[in-house]
């Protein structure tokens, strides 16, 4: 079994028990740090991306636990972000955003921990990431330095033609076999309806099946609510972003993403 299997088997768990203590009740510090050594244990490669946990169960005895569960749902999202967090300054990748539990154990010692993982990518999360709001005066500064390297670009755009990178998508498998389609523009929608952007002669694709479309100079995949489902290197998404190389598979096409230079 490869990785990236491992990555879509949604119902197997990864457990380890992190550490004991003889006496006393745990400390939730500790627990936000045993959390992470749990994402970092548990990572799985795929062709592009580090792909992490985004499941977390939390085990106690029950003499911790009501100590944890007087906290409320606001601490469990604290822990949340925190891997979150964590994980996106490794560059790490999760199916959805994190979600933690906590519940009870059977037959385990009070300061003890038992963390059960998953990749789960139904798992919708009970909080958002909150956009960072930027001050006036800041953003004045900013709007002021975007001016000036703007006139230092426009003096540049003769050299920048002859460089500049156009993505496209090849089929590399399936009835169209062999295509090409270059993405010069900024949104595409592709599927077996006649009003698509890219329309394929795939009878397993959706008419609606898949958008591309491209944020802050990078490309995503969503799946448009399919049958059959959207996948990337082999994982199902909704919404992903994709890197030179990466395969998307609908139906039985594939497409590879790539980009000319």
């Amino acid at each position: 079994m490869n990785l990236l299997t491992k990555v879509e088997l949604v119902a197997e768990f990864i457990v380890t028990f992190l550490f004991r203590k003889r006496a006393g009740t745990i400390q939730p510090v500790e627990v936000a740090r045993e959390l992470i050594r749990a994402m970092l244990k548990n990572k799985q490669v795929s062709i592009s991306n580090v792909y992490v946990p985004n499941v977390y169960r939390v085990y106690l005895h029950p003499t911790d636990l009501a100590v944890f569960e007087s906290f409320g749902e606001t601490f469990l999202i604290e822990l949340a972000k925190h891997i979150y967090d964590e994980g996106s300054k490794q560059g790490y990748t999760f199916l959805t955003l994190p979600v933690v539990e906590i519940k009870k154990g059977e037959d385990m010692e009070q300061g003890s921990v038992n963390i059960k993982i998953e990749f789960n990518h139904s798992i919708v999360a009970n909080w958002q990431i909150e956009e960072e709001k930027v001050p006036r005066d800041a953003e004045e500064l900013e709007k002021t330095t975007v001016l000036v390297d703007s006139v230092r670009f426009a003096s540049s755009l003769a050299k920048e033609d002859s460089r500049k990178i156009c993505p496209y998508l090849e089929i590399i498998k399936g009835p169209d076999q062999g295509k090409i389609f270059y993405l010069d523009q900024d949104e595409f929608i592709i599927g077996r309806n006649a009003d698509c952007d890219l329309r394929v002669q795939d009878l397993e694709i959706s008419r609606h099946h898949l958008r591309l479309f491209t944020e802050n100079h990078r490309w995503f995949v969503q799946d448009l609510g399919s049958t059959n489902g959207t996948y990337v290197n082999k994982l199902r998404v909704d919404r992903y972003m994709i890197n030179p190389g990466d395969k998307i598979k609908a139906g039985q096409t594939l497409f590879c993403f790539n980009v000319e230079k």
